[in-house]
């Protein structure tokens, strides 16, 4: 490599360092209002209930209620995680963002280092300034959900596959110990496994890849099988089995396939609306001239993750949520600059256009990144911080939240919460049981909570506007007093 196209690849990974660590700016700061996600309720939930475990550790003494949404007991990687380092920082939403943006910044890394085993420095440079700059990712990472962690975890494996080699035993038992951390991490990371299993045979050959993956299968699923053993025998098996009850998915409607998969193909530009129509016009011409692209295992494994986590959206039928799509990004990112490289020795025309929609979407990208952090806004945590001050305020209530974004709540101010929405008893028995002093719903209370609420009336206290979504923009805090005694 030349002097001056070394100091240009320097120039620009020190722009994709510099937009990653914009990344950690304004923690406390709402998820961007009027974005193309505006619909994700994972930005007034889903932190909450994933890192439920280990703040409830620190709050009431132990991460488990009896009866309540306690989803750590299937995905235990993360709490645990938020569990080390809350005893530095203490219960803090902004210590768990950035733990999520660093993982995020460490994703970059190892796109990098990918990219350059497989495709060579140059297109290296570009995976990683296109990634930094993904207002997706910026978006996503800031919120502490699993999805910023298992990509991690993905590209570790995929990076840790590539030097299965001959020689080699490390990486064969390192997959075997990180596949389940991945499981664990997120139950839906199974569907990019098979790009791991895709690399994997590709770094071992066809004759070494059945004791690679022997070694492989028998030590993850001896991490797995004895998780599942020692819970499944517990007290927590309630919880367990409660989990996948609520998050199963729904009979396959083959009638209405097409139109599933029309949805999909349209939601996939919430990924990028420059970068998505440009991967697939890839795959398309790798189809049928660029086949040589497919002797890439990186580009192969890309897409086999990209196509694995379509098929577990598309099973999930209309019930699609932006975050689900954060785990194709960066195989997304991947294909298209394995693509540009192999271009530019194939047909310089093309290689230049495809660089151009690449630059187009880079200038769009920093752009609305920019936007972002130059207009932070801080209507849910000063939100958050008046419903604290309210119930810390009155002695006389018992200081409990019960709602769907209690635990958001509790992540964020340190107040116990309760779920209204999962339990896996009847939301009646539960609420008899704790006596929430307080009730946080969002817009209009639901008919059914109100009825499971019928032993308690709801005084309405303060009401907040929070968020862009019509209905989703109203957090209203009510007081809970007991009309009627109900048996415990």
């Amino acid at each position: 490599m030349q002097t001056s196209e070394r100091r240009v690849h320097v120039i620009l990974l020190l722009a994709a360092l510099l937009l990653c660590l914009l990344r950690f700016a304004f923690l406390r700061a709402d998820f961007p209002n009027h974005s193309p996600w505006m619909l994700d309720q994972a930005k007034f939930t889903d932190e909450g209930w994933w890192s439920s475990g280990a703040v409830r550790h620190f709050l009431i003494g132990h991460w488990e209620v009896a009866g309540d949404y306690n989803p750590a007991v299937v995905v235990p990687a993360w709490p645990v995680l938020l569990t080390m380092v809350f005893r530095f920082t203490g219960v803090s939403v902004v210590a768990a963002r950035a733990v999520s943006v660093a993982f995020s910044v460490g994703t970059l890394g190892l796109v990098y280092l990918l990219v350059r085993r497989y495709g060579g420095s140059g297109a290296a440079t570009v995976a990683a300034l296109l990634l930094a700059a993904s207002p997706f990712a910026f978006a996503f990472s800031r919120l502490v959900t699993l999805d910023t962690v298992v990509v991690f975890e993905f590209c570790l494996l995929l990076w840790v596959a590539g030097y299965a080699d001959r020689r080699r035993m490390w990486p064969l038992v390192t997959l075997g110990l990180l596949i389940p951390v991945m499981l664990l991490t997120k139950t839906t990371a199974v569907a990019l496994l098979p790009a791991v299993v895709w690399l994997l045979w590709m770094a071992t050959g066809k004759r070494r890849f059945l004791k690679a993956i022997l070694v492989v299968g028998v030590l993850a699923g001896a991490g797995m099988g004895g998780y599942l053993f020692l819970v499944l025998r517990s007290r927590y098996a309630v919880d367990y089995r409660y989990f996948y009850d609520i998050n199963a998915l729904a009979d396959v409607e083959w009638g209405r396939t097409a139109s599933f998969l029309r949805l999909l193909l349209h939601h996939g530009l919430w990924i990028d609306r420059v970068l998505y129509p440009a991967g697939l016009a890839v795959l398309v011409v790798s189809l049928v001239w660029l086949r040589q692209l497919w002797r890439n295992p990186l580009f192969a494994a890309s897409w086999l993750a990209f196509a694995g986590q379509a098929a577990y959206i598309l099973r999930r039928q209309d019930d699609y949520a932006p975050r689900y799509f954060l785990a194709m990004l960066v195989p997304l990112i991947l294909i298209l600059v394995l693509a540009l490289q192999e271009l530019r020795t194939r047909n310089r025309a093309v290689a230049s256009l495809l660089a151009a929609t690449l630059a187009v979407a880079l200038v769009l990208d920093m752009a609305q990144v920019a936007g972002f952090v130059r207009h932070p806004q801080y209507q849910f945590y000063d939100a958050a911080e008046s419903i604290c001050a309210i119930v810390d305020a009155d002695q006389t209530a018992h200081r409990l939240l019960l709602g769907a974004s209690g635990d958001q709540l509790s992540l964020m101010m340190g107040v116990p919460s309760i779920n209204d929405g999962y339990s896996s008893e009847g939301l009646d028995k539960k609420a008899a049981s704790y006596r929430p002093g307080w009730y946080v719903g969002w817009n209009d209370l639901d008919q059914d909570i109100l009825g499971d609420l019928s032993a308690f009336r709801l005084d309405k206290v303060a009401t907040f506007r929070v968020f862009d979504d019509d209905q989703r923009n109203l957090l209203t805090l009510y007081r809970m007093v007991v009309v009627k005694e109900t048996p415990r």
